[in-house]
């Protein structure tokens, strides 16, 4: 009988966790942020890495050798985009923030 390989962290978790980190950063932090500017390449740039960084998340999430652990967080950093714009819209609906200049 043949013991199962320990579960480690491969390589689709780091790089599901450096996607996230730097969508987090391309949306949230002023200083890097490229997304909802005004500028239709920095939206394509910030939802392309959500979309390839949701994908390769979910590649390990669904690995069976692979701890699930940094995919998770990954995954909740690279859909930093789609989060982005419900807050905005919740805190429109309840007045926090103008909805027009």
């Amino acid at each position: 009988m043949q013991n199962p390989s320990p579960k480690k962290y491969g390589i689709l978790s780091w790089l599901s966790l450096i996607i996230g980190v730097t969508s987090f950063f391309l949306v949230f932090v002023t200083p890097t942020r490229i997304a909802n500017t005004g500028s239709a390449i920095g939206d394509s740039i910030t939802l392309g890495l959500m979309v390839i960084g949701s994908l390769i998340s979910i590649f390990g999430l669904l690995k069976k050798t692979e701890k699930k652990a940094l995919s998770v967080i990954g995954l909740l950093l690279s859909l930093s985009f789609i989060f982005f714009w419900i807050m905005s819209i919740v805190l429109m609906v309840i007045g926090q923030i103008a909805f027009a200049p």
